[in-house]
């Protein structure tokens, strides 16, 4: 079953999917309470600053109709500032007494092996019969962050149905050694194999059609590390691993090893370049990946930097178009 289907299901059983590499899907512990607690100190402040109003407009009322003393609505007013301040300084406080940053706790990532989600699958599907796999879940469409990246760097072009790229998609296994060369124009790419056969994309996403999923800029770092051409301005890779790889490697070079993650896309995707917003670009990373934004680089284990470059591929746009032989 395809990633998109699966995460689908597991986001409408109630969990919280961060995303998936070869192995593993990962999601927030759902017996995790620090979403709750957030929630509820929302609700709280809300509650707070109504309750204060209300006091407020009542101070006001009664010191027109009844002429209440200056004096007494300014000692009002103290109390009233002095509880303000007290609230403000408690988060403060159940830090010191936490000892901890209660309120920057995340939950736990919990993983589960992608082949046995497959297998309890595969088991249903043997149990149901043949059936239509978009009745297995809702598909709700929600908008994470109002950004729209591939107004940036992945013009969406016509969308092929699921049958044509059964029909055409045949030769998306290239190794980096099959391809020899590239040639690309507006809205294609044709991979050029050893034995001379040609493979044209078209439609999807540039990401894809570059097989480029960091969308890497055409440059000395991207020849060295595998790209074999361009389109545009982007490096073209042979194969998708190859393009995954070189955005590892350039997160852990040395412009970006010493940054933290929320740091990382105000130089990736920087604000002045297009409609690029790095702060939700690194919010989005965070979730899909559950790496906290706090955490550098160079802190990042091969578990970890991968399911960054995953959770990276995801934001920049990873839509497959029309793949054949021409």
């Amino acid at each position: 079953m395809d990633e998109t289907t699966i995460i689908n299901l597991l986001t409408n059983s109630g969990l919280k999917v961060f995303g998936l590499d070869s192995d593993f899907i990962y999601f927030e512990d759902p017996s995790c309470v620090f979403p709750a607690f957030d929630t509820l100190l929302e609700y709280a402040w809300i509650a707070i600053l109504v309750f204060t109003a209300i006091m407020l407009f009542g101070w006001g009322v009664l010191y027109i109709k009844n002429g209440v003393k200056i004096d007494t609505l300014f000692n009002n007013a103290k109390t009233l500032i002095l509880v303000l301040c007290i609230l403000g300084v408690v988060k403060s406080i159940v830090n010191l007494v936490y000892g901890d940053n209660l309120f920057a706790k995340q939950c736990e990532v919990k993983q589960v092996s992608r082949a046995a989600v497959n297998e309890l699958l595969e088991l249903r599907n043997k149990k149901l019969g043949k059936s239509d796999e978009n009745i297995l879940y809702e598909n709700f469409s929600v908008i994470d962050s109002g950004v729209n990246y591939s107004d940036v760097t992945n013009e969406v072009l016509p969308k092929p149905t699921v049958e044509t790229i059964k029909q055409e998609s045949v030769y998306s296994g290239f190794k980096a050694s099959d391809i020899k060369m590239v040639e690309s124009g507006k809205g294609y790419v044709i991979y050029v194999k050893q034995d001379g056969t040609k493979i044209k994309r078209t439609g999807g996403t540039t990401a894809w059609r570059t097989n480029n999923p960091g969308n890497i800029i055409k440059s000395k770092f991207a020849s060295e590390n595998g790209a074999i051409g361009v389109a545009g301005r982007f490096a073209v890779f042979p194969n998708e691993e190859t393009g995954l790889q070189a955005t590892i490697k350039l997160l852990r070079s040395s412009g970006y090893i010493n940054l933290q993650l929320r740091q990382v896309y105000h130089r990736w995707a920087p604000k002045g370049d297009g409609n690029n917003n790095p702060d939700a670009y690194a919010n989005r990373v965070s979730k899909l990946s559950g790496v906290p934004l706090n955490k550098q680089i160079k802190e990042l284990d091969d578990n970890e930097i991968m399911r960054v470059a995953r959770a990276m591929q995801t934001v920049e746009g990873w839509t497959i178009g029309i793949e054949q032989k021409i």
